[in-house]
């Protein structure tokens, strides 16, 4: 009985440590979504956001707490090792366009317009959209979108991760 005692005393002890370690993975993820490669902001954001609010919630258990703080990670650990598109506000030079983003792990991330087709690519070191010419980019990215959409079977993707060393070579 004392055992039981004991254990039972060591898990409320532990649950009441958890707590303030989870917050610490929450921050530490919100301060490496700062620092990323700037795609999904606002999704990525809003799940910190729920994540924050879940922590204050005593109706859900630390188990689920637990498992939802692991599963944010498992998500920003996916995105470093695959290929998406998606369509977004890109704001350029003062002007708002749609376009369509090609996410190529967390080595890349290029875009293009909708309509007026401009192209160009996130450059980490400035931190700012580069644009890029529409030969032969606009061909190679509108092909690494259908690939990434699944709309044309899986292929070789031809397109540079830092187009700013391919151009000035």
């Amino acid at each position: 009985m004392d055992l039981l005692r004991r254990s039972i005393t060591d898990v409320a002890v532990l649950e009441r440590q958890v707590l303030p370690l989870m917050l610490k993975m929450i921050n530490s993820l919100e301060a490496f979504i700062a620092l990323d490669v700037p795609f999904l902001r606002a999704e990525r954001s809003e799940r910190i956001d729920k994540l924050r609010s879940l922590l204050g919630r005593s109706d859900v258990t630390v188990a689920e707490k637990c498992r939802r703080v692991f599963e944010a990670f498992q998500i920003e650990n996916e995105y470093g090792r695959t290929i998406e598109s998606y369509t977004a506000k890109l704001d350029l030079e003062g002007a708002s366009y749609d376009a369509a983003f090609l996410r190529i792990g967390r080595l890349g991330l290029l875009y293009k317009t909708v309509g007026s087709n401009q192209v160009g690519y996130w450059d980490n070191h400035t931190a700012s959209w580069q644009p890029l010419e529409r030969t032969p980019w606009v061909r190679l990215i509108n092909q690494s979108l259908k690939v990434a959409r699944q709309e044309i079977a899986p292929e070789l993707v031809h397109v540079a991760v830092n187009p700013s060393k391919v151009a000035s070579q």
